[in-house]
């Protein structure tokens, strides 16, 4: 066992400079034609070092006015970042301790994903001090590693990223990645995913020369448990203007950006220096974007970018 341990770290560290030589050449990866991007994701308009607490942040949502909601992957926490402050200005416990992963405002509550799958409404009011949380079980599982989450206004339903399988049967799907959707009014799951991402599409995408797919494909088959290291979301937000759906990995280090129904409409690669580990995705009204880094080896951020102008 030892022996396959130092092996697969050989491997892995190889695999990263192959991929990473390739990876950091574009920024840039795929556009629909007349499509504009309205952030520039090499500079964010603000930034912050989040405290302690918020070192494994996994999660956020535009909360009100200047204060954003967060989660992290430890804690049964709610944390209010406010960014007028920089700083967390309350915390309520909504449950045990746990992986969550994701977080989202729906209309005057907020709803908790956590890596099992299982969703947590969570009622609050910070003038009656009062807070209801109820657990919804879904057929989800910790092989589908959800950890995205996002409220779907529309279609009255949350919107649910997989990192891991995308198939509820376990056994199936290596090559995608799904998202899944939790209808609002029937509190029920989809049972089959509302759209998949190909990660054929983004080796391509991401012009992977064949050492680069091979090392990836040979990872995938000697530690599944990893998975296809080329994408895997851990965060979803929808534009408030556009609506299109914004995915952001931090294995794979990207941000993809396609309509309801999957279709790609851009793929962005994110620079290591400024992202090292993005877990969290969020949008303002204003369609400020929010980015927040987990602070694995280094100290956790939140970044702000706000839309560019538009020229005339």
């Amino acid at each position: 066992m030892l022996f396959k341990q130092s092996i697969l770290v050989v491997f892995l560290f190889i695999l990263n400079l192959v991929v990473s030589a390739q990876d950091n050449k574009r920024y840039k990866l795929f556009e629909q034609e007349n499509y504009q991007f309205p952030y520039e994701l090499t500079k964010p308009n603000k930034s912050w070092i989040l405290p302690d607490n918020l070192s494994e942040i996994s999660g956020l949502t535009y909360f009100y006015e200047n204060r954003l909601a967060c989660v992290q992957d430890e804690k049964g926490n709610i944390y209010f970042f406010d960014t007028i402050k920089g700083k967390v200005t309350e915390k309520i416990k909504f449950a045990d301790d746990g992986d969550y992963e994701g977080i989202t405002m729906v209309n005057d509550q907020l709803w908790v994903l956590k890596s099992n799958g299982n969703l947590f409404r969570v009622k609050y009011s910070n003038k009656k001090e009062t807070i209801v949380t109820k657990e919804y079980k879904t057929a989800l599982s910790k092989k589908n590693d959800t950890e995205g989450l996002v409220f779907d206004a529309e279609n009255s339903r949350l919107l649910i990223a997989c990192k891991g399988y995308s198939h509820i049967d376990e056994k199936k799907g290596k090559s995608k990645k799904a998202v899944y959707s939790f209808d609002l009014d029937e509190k029920k799951l989809s049972s089959k995913a509302v759209f998949k991402i190909d990660l054929d599409q983004i080796k391509e995408l991401k012009e992977l020369n064949k050492v680069a797919k091979l090392g990836i494909d040979l990872l995938t088959y000697i530690y599944p448990s990893k998975g296809d290291v080329s994408f895997q979301p851990s965060g979803i937000a929808i534009h408030p203007s556009t609506k299109n759906i914004y995915l952001l990995a931090s294995v794979g280090k990207l941000l993809v950006v396609c309509n309801n129904n999957g279709e790609l409409i851009a793929v962005y690669k994110l620079k290591t220096g400024l992202f090292w580990q993005p877990e969290g995705i969020c949008f303002d009204p204003m369609g400020n974007l929010y980015i927040a880094n987990e602070g694995e080896e280094s100290v956790a951020t939140l970044l702000k970018f706000q839309p560019k102008k538009q020229s005339n």
